[in-house]
């Protein structure tokens, strides 16, 4: 039975050695470990705090980034509202300036056309007028035939009666 009891002596020797262990341990050991340990846990500490940093610092990027994002779709949306009316206010003009343009070509198509006609109509005019003189030097000249046979006829008649009286 001496394993399951130790004896006296055995007990004060490990009661020694463990002293002896232990303050060897902690004199070289433990501090060193205990200050590796608080290095550690700093490092730990620091690296949480900078990881809550970090997370609060991407917090705020992603808030930015979104603010971003709104304001350039805002930007957008504006850009293109105003290319729109843009857009509408160009189509306005050069539809008003088409029709002038049109208006102007019409203008100056009816006057053309109307000094066309008024030409057209004083050639016709002429050639009616050149053609009466012609109608009428024909007439004159088939009259005056007939009226100088007949007037020569009358005057010999005339002189005739005329040697009768005399």
């Amino acid at each position: 039975m001496d394993l399951m009891t130790p004896s006296l002596g055995l007990i004060f020797w490990q009661s020694v050695i463990f002293l002896i262990s232990f303050i060897i341990l902690s004199k070289f050991a433990w501090n060193p470990i205990n200050k590796l340990l608080e290095k550690r846990e700093k490092y730990i500490i620091d690296s949480i705090n900078n990881a809550e940093k970090a997370k609060e610092y991407l917090k705020k990027i992603k808030l930015q980034k979104r603010n971003i994002l709104k304001k350039t779709e805002n930007m957008k949306n504006f850009m293109i509202n105003e290319a729109l009316k843009k857009k509408e206010q160009i189509e306005k003009e050069a539809k008003k300036k088409a029709k002038l343009e049109s208006y102007l070509i019409i203008n100056k198509t009816q006057l053309l056309i109307e000094n066309k006609k008024k030409i057209a109509i004083e050639k016709i005019k002429n050639e009616i007028l050149n053609m009466s003189i012609i109608i009428s030097e024909k007439i004159l000249n088939k009259e005056l035939e007939i009226n100088e046979t007949n007037h020569n006829y009358f005057f010999n008649k005339i002189i005739n009666n005329y040697e009768v009286f005399i």
